[in-house]
């Protein structure tokens, strides 16, 4: 089976996607069944156009333009997409994760769409309160529905995102299929070190840590107020934010901030690994959230995680199995007392760190996504 996969950037740019293209790359290139076709890297000119009109329409009209959702973008990019496709003697499917690149493709070729969130749904979910700009939310409806009927099948990690898409798309719904993304990681944990790792987790110390890049959204200043009221319960406790992409100095010593760690090379993974391994809990107070692949990651670890019920992360995390789900706006005394609850009771805390790393090995290893995607395209 010969698969193209298209990605504007570089398939190994871990900036993009966050890494998720490059990991699905990789386990596809494991299965004995499929031979990759490249086809990334794609001239970037037109679209930095445009990139640069959205910076002068957020200036002057404080309204968001889409640089990438747009016709004459997205008609370059299809042409790129065209011309590559067309020097390859066999292809059976092109894979994409951005419906954008193939929204004016001409082929007879299945297409095969693997993302977090339709497009239309990502602009409800994340920029609600912003003015976006007339002709971007034209062009994105627009740019969607092509590639949706052109789509042989599209895959959504999550049922929020599922029904979403759905609903809004009755006519294609039998398109859309359930298929998880697994974790931005190459390397595993093994089954039989798994009990080794919880039981060497600090007994004097609760250990709280993020993965979050943006302060707001990923609600930062939540998890240092949950760390503090767990303190003021006379719990000694340390908090590790790792990825945030500006700067910010806390007086707290119990508090570490560490910048983006770069996973394009193995010490960048093994750090990141290391600071999981040593984690009680993984905190994720995001207030809009497609996925959560960090909260894959900190299962894949062994980690539990505690989150919010926004968008798909109610379809990740299933609670006092991989961690626990609380309101948006629930009182922050009552996640604090869950989770010195679990800390102080040993055995309830092991139990539920070992759930957390099957729940992983059941749901979100790339051997068994992948094996699950081979099934469904055919």
């Amino acid at each position: 089976m010969n698969i193209a996969i298209t990605s504007r950037s570089k398939i190994e740019d871990i900036k993009y996607w966050s890494g998720t293209i490059e990991n699905i790359y990789n386990a596809l290139k494991l299965n004995k069944k499929i031979k990759i076709i490249k086809i990334d890297n794609l001239n970037n000119s037109i679209r930095k156009i445009h990139a640069l009109k959205r910076e002068i329409i957020k200036f002057a009209k404080n309204e968001k333009y889409d640089d990438a959702y747009n016709e004459i973008v997205s008609k370059n990019f299809s042409n790129q997409i065209q011309k590559k496709i067309n020097k390859v003697n066999k292809i059976d499917y092109i894979l994409c994760f951005d419906a954008s690149l193939v929204s004016y493709l001409n082929t007879n070729i299945p297409i095969i769409l693997w993302t977090d969130l339709l497009y239309s749904h990502y602009y409800d979910h994340y920029y609600k309160n912003k003015k976006i700009a007339k002709n971007s939310l034209n062009s994105i409806n627009k740019l969607e529905i092509s590639t949706i009927t052109k789509a042989k099948k599209i895959f959504l990690p999550t049922k929020w995102a599922l029904a979403k898409a759905k609903n809004k798309y009755i006519k294609y719904s039998h398109k859309f299929y359930l298929l998880p993304f697994g974790p931005n990681f190459k390397t595993k944990i093994k089954k039989k070190n798994v009990m080794k790792i919880i039981s060497k987790r600090s007994k004097d110390y609760l250990y709280l840590l993020t993965l979050s890049v943006e302060w707001e959204r990923k609600g930062i200043e939540k998890i240092i107020k949950l760390k503090e009221i767990i303190k003021k319960k006379n719990i000694k406790i340390k908090l590790l934010i790792i990825g945030l992409k500006k700067k910010i100095l806390l007086k707290d010593k119990n508090i570490k901030i560490i910048p983006f760690i770069d996973k394009t090379n193995t010490s960048g993974e093994k750090k990141i690994s290391n600071y999981l391994v040593k984690s009680h809990f993984h905190v994720l107070f995001s207030t809009a959230e497609a996925y959560g692949i960090s909260l894959v990651e900190a299962n894949s670890r062994a980690v539990p995680n505690i989150s919010f019920k926004v968008g798909g992360i109610s379809n990740v995390i299933k609670n006092n199995i991989n961690g626990k789900l609380f309101k948006k706006n629930e009182d922050l005394d009552v996640i604090a007392n869950y989770i010195i609850r679990i800390y102080q009771n040993k055995k309830k805390y092991r139990k539920l760190a070992k759930s957390s790393y099957d729940y992983y090995c059941k749901n979100f290893e790339y051997d068994k996504i992948i094996n699950n995607f081979v099934k469904l395209i055919k």
